[in-house]
């Protein structure tokens, strides 16, 4: 029997309100269908979002970032729908945190967290002139993944007895669940193709890739992380570069952690972390994982670089560490150089019509159908151009590309007002971390904010030239990150003014 006072002691008295009796009404809910398989998978979901909520919000959301890449999908009978539990357990615990927030002491928003609130509110509200509605229900649900990690990680850090100890937690979770699978990606090369492609099409690969996006690219083998019959790192992703982008965010974080004068994780973590995610971000060859980690590292220098020794050591490890990866990797780098050439300069029809100059043109004319309020949540893809791939049986396999641009993907999904919404929270998370980092160099929970600016850095940089801010795995981790800056903005002039005399 679990008792209030067990609850209390984990999030607030309001969760022994709130959480159990939801859970109890989403397990009716789905008795009330008669479907024996939505019973099964709503039992699963809530007895998982219930372990969360039961533990302390500073195991439960490090354990969260940690667990993030294990998807668990399953294809809905009937439908091709494949649904991975994880999104269901994000979203459910930060609908709990959020009632909790409402039925316990109703924090007043203050500015820039108006600006938050805006955002998710405009993005619901998209749903209301969507050109379509189960796509954008869907695309909604995953935006509410990134809302819930902001909401989780921000209550965990302000209701920690100990804010600095709970910001160390979470920082700690990231670094080790990038170096796990950036060395899980170097396990994925000494493998192979053929034994990587026989996982993919196994039910454990379910575990981690959504099987209708597996056997989608199947025929034509259109994995961009395949060169010939070599592979390069993916990790989590069947899209490398948001590998590539994960890893960068890796990359900034542990130089971060490394230069600062304060210790925010454990040393011998940050630095496998560090010459891991580097070894990883350079041999998945993608040029906008490289743009990524080259802007972490500028910013994470200009944010948490007191020490000009300390400064200067850790340039020249880091600078020797790229050298030696380029090296290594010469070969493929050059070859990869080529390709990204190719793609983008040459004056071929074919190579010219997937150039990404040429993609985004072609969706400008979408964004200008409803520049305002867009023309709703995952509506984009149905604007896109159409391009004719070849499979290895010989048959020709049309497709829809991508916007690869999270930014005009925005703009056309939900107008000039959801774009201003969206780099108004992630740029001004960006500005408030640093500002916060660079004005107290000597207070733990600051750093840790310009620790999360300059994750958010490699994430905007990044998405330059992928459709990822809302992704099941890096839209959390943005999520946690934007979270950690809100909690310091509240907590550390607090502290300061407390402090004083």
């Amino acid at each position: 029997m679990i008792s209030g006072a067990f609850l209390q002691r984990r999030l607030s008295p309001a969760v022994a309100k709130t959480s159990l009796p939801l859970l109890a009404a989403l397990g009716v809910a789905a008795l009330m269908t008669g479907d024996l398989y939505t019973v099964v998978v709503g039992t699963l979901i809530a007895l998982a979002t219930l372990g969360l909520v039961l533990l302390p919000l500073t195991w439960s959301v490090p354990l969260l970032v940690f667990c993030a890449p294990f998807r668990f999908y399953i294809t809905y009978p009937g439908t091709q729908l494949d649904v991975a539990l994880t999104n269901f357990v994000v979203v459910g615990l930060g609908f709990t945190c959020v009632a909790s927030a409402l039925m316990g002491d109703r924090p007043r928003l203050l500015g820039w967290e108006r600006a938050i609130a805006a955002w998710v509110g405009w993005t619901i509200l998209s749903i209301a002139w969507t050109s379509g509605l189960i796509a954008s229900l869907r695309g909604v649900f995953q935006w509410l993944m990134v809302f819930s990690g902001i909401v989780a990680s921000a209550l965990c850090v302000t209701r920690a007895a100990d804010p600095a100890g709970a910001v160390r937690r979470l920082l700690t979770a990231l670094l080790a669940l990038v170096a796990v699978w950036s060395l899980i990606g170097f396990l994925q090369v000494a493998l192979g193709l053929d034994r990587i492609l026989g996982f993919l099409a196994s039910p454990g690969g379910a575990v981690f890739y959504a099987p209708g996006l597996v056997e989608g690219r199947l025929p034509t083998m259109g994995f961009n992380w395949r060169s010939g019959t070599e592979i390069q790192p993916f990790g989590p992703f069947l899209n490398a570069i948001e590998f590539g982008i994960f890893t960068a965010v890796g990359v900034g974080a542990a130089v971060a952690m490394a230069v600062g004068r304060l210790w925010l994780g454990p040393r011998w973590l940050v630095w496998l972390a560090l010459v891991l995610a580097t070894a990883a971000n350079v041999a998945c060859l993608k040029a906008t994982g490289w743009v990524a980690a080259a802007v972490a590292i500028a910013v994470a220098f200009v944010t948490v670089g007191r020490s000009i020794r300390r400064v200067l050591a850790v340039s020249f490890a880091a600078v020797a560490l790229f050298a030696v990866l380029l090296w290594v990797f010469r070969e493929d780098v050059t070859l990869r150089l080529q390709d990204l050439a190719a793609r983008e300069g040459t004056t071929g029809a074919t190579a010219e019509a997937i150039s990404r100059p040429a993609i985004w043109l072609s969706y400008l004319d979408a964004a200008r159908t409803r520049p305002l309020v867009g023309l709703g949540v995952a509506s984009s893809i149905q604007y896109g151009p159409v391009h004719w791939t070849r499979a290895p049986t010989g048959n020709m396999v049309a497709g829809q590309l991508p916007t690869e641009n999270s930014y005009l993907t925005t703009l056309i999904e939900t107008g000039v007002v959801g774009l201003a919404l969206l780099l108004l929270t992630l740029g001004g998370a960006f500005v408030r971390g640093v500002r916060l980092s660079r004005r107290y160099p000597a207070d733990p929970l600051a750093q840790g904010a310009g620790v999360a600016a300059i994750g958010i850095a490699a994430l905007l940089a990044g998405n330059m030239t992928v459709d990822a801010f809302n992704g099941e795995i890096l839209g959390v981790i943005q999520g946690v990150l934007v979270g950690i800056v809100v909690a310091a903005v509240r907590l550390v002039p607090m502290a300061r003014k407390a402090a004083t005399p």
